[in-house]
């Protein structure tokens, strides 16, 4: 099918950069410098994708993006600007925006848009959002970061924000799971409501049940009175479960119990209290392994995870570390009342290399003890802690793939020897390049122009294989 894409913006470079890019991506550009223009475009011309600027001039392109999708609720929209925020992308997001880069844009990223946007169209889906009001609130940075995977959080964020599922969001400890869950909540219609966030491993098992459900005067012994539980005091905001994973699995059923019938009862009462609000629960623990040992229950899983967030490691977007110290260096001024401090190059490289088990929060406490300990208005490299400068070496692998070959093939050759079969190369070749092809494109998501760079192959080649070899696309999301 033949692709109409429009183009919204008021710079001519940019313009023409993406009208050569359309093109050579057999798609028809239309292009417009306007929202007028673009409005023209849209009634006279049957488009299916739109890029936008969201800074027009003396114009919004978050305005434009929502009153065109009111009127052509298909198209998919990439909203673009040259201002890389959170604020900005969970916005976009919440509007209903297919996609959102940031300028320069790297041309490759708006191919892959436009192959997914054109498989989506052959698909005869779309991805479209409710759409919430503009609302007029101080744009505040809680989550720092440019890099993909970042960008990947910020359209999450953007997306749940807009509805009201429940959320279930995934990652190692200290990764900011309880800022995404606010980020949630401050960009979502419940914002002027409650949020209420409770560590399930802080609290032992028989006094988190009272603090969830609220208990009654005589309940049990010590409860001299009645109290409200958080399920009750948040109203209809916000209930954040944090390490969800540690929850007892008696109150799990009770936990289940209200998310299914939306209504509870305190602790040794019996009357029928409403539950109106949103939960989004948390954990670093792998859930998928503790409903196989029986530790989780799977029905709750899937209750909790209707919008699933995984939150990657910090040692996997490494170079959004300069702006997270620049971020803590200016926090840390605050905080803790010092002078201005700045890191050398090659101290800001030794950060960047190393590997962060504690993540974010291990990197903010490193900062933070670095801005007291040091007199200087300069941190160098001997500043830093022994235990950064000394990393421990990466694992090795038990066995390199080539020795696992060997082992392979030693039992597979001599059945086709016996048998006589002449399809060996193929048979071994097969079984390696599906897999090899399949979590490749999957790890690049499903980028062939990326993928077939990094195998050392042409795109045509790729897509090729894919066909003879039947490579299907695993999941939409990143796999956990």
């Amino acid at each position: 099918m033949n692709c109409n894409v429009l183009v919204v913006d008021d710079e001519r470079s940019i313009r023409w950069v993406l009208e050569k890019t359309i093109s050579r991506a057999s798609a028809t550009p239309h292009i417009a410098s306007n929202c007028r223009e673009a409005l023209e475009i849209l009634e006279s011309q049957s488009i299916d994708m739109v890029f936008v600027d969201i800074h027009l001039q003396q114009e919004n392109g978050l305005a434009f993006t929502v009153e065109v999708l009111k009127r052509f609720p298909s198209l998919l929209i990439t909203v673009m600007t040259g201002k890389n925020t959170m604020f900005n992308t969970v916005e976009a997001m919440k509007k209903g925006a297919f996609e959102y880069i940031t300028k320069p844009f790297d041309i490759n990223e708006v191919e892959e848009i436009l192959e997914r946007g054109q498989h989506l169209l052959r698909g005869n889906k779309n991805d479209r959002q409710s759409q919430l009001q503009l609302t007029h609130r101080e744009e505040q940075e809680l989550l720092i970061g440019r890099s993909r995977q970042m960008r990947d959080i910020f359209k999450s964020i953007g997306r749940a924000a807009a509805t009201h599922l429940t959320v279930l969001i995934l990652g190692e400890s200290g990764t900011g799971k309880e800022l995404i869950a606010r980020s949630i909540h401050a960009h979502s219609d419940r914002a002027e409501a409650a949020f209420i966030a409770i560590n399930c491993a802080a609290i032992p098992g028989e006094l988190l049940e009272s603090e969830l459900f609220g208990h009654e005067k005589g309940a049990f012994t010590g409860a001299v009175d009645r109290k409200r539980g958080k399920l009750e005091i948040v109203g209809r905001g916000t209930l954040f479960l944090d390490e969800i994973g540690d929850m007892p699995l008696k109150l799990q059923a009770k936990l289940l119990r209200v998310l299914q019938e939306r209504q509870f009862e305190r602790v040794g009462g019996s009357e029928l209290i409403p539950a109106s609000m949103r939960v989004i629960a948390a954990t670093h623990r792998q859930l998928n392994k503790m409903i196989a040992e029986k530790e989780f229950r799977a029905d709750l899983f899937y209750r909790l995870s209707v919008f699933p967030i995984n939150v990657p490691s910090l040692r996997e977007h490494r170079e959004d570390i300069p702006l997270l110290v620049e971020h803590f260096l200016k926090k840390g001024r605050q905080e803790l009342a010092v002078g201005r401090k700045s890191i050398t190059e090659e101290t800001m490289d030794i950060l960047q290399k190393y590997t962060w088990p504690g993540n974010i929060r291990e990197l903010e406490n490193v900062v933070k003890s670095l801005m007291i300990t040091n007199v200087s208005e300069v941190i160098i490299k001997d500043a830093l802690p022994h235990n950064l400068l000394k990393q421990a070496p990466l694992p090795e692998f038990e066995e390199t793939l080539e020795e696992l070959a060997l082992k392979k093939l030693s039992m597979i050759i001599p059945e086709f020897v016996q048998q006589q079969r002449e399809d060996l190369m193929d048979a071994v070749l097969h079984q390696i390049e599906r897999p090899l092809l399949q979590l490749l494109l999957d790890e690049t998501r499903w980028n062939q122009q990326r993928a077939a760079r990094i195998l050392g192959i042409n795109r045509n080649t790729l897509r090729k294989k894919i066909e003879i070899l039947q490579v299907r696309r695993l999941s939409s999301s990143k796999r956990q």
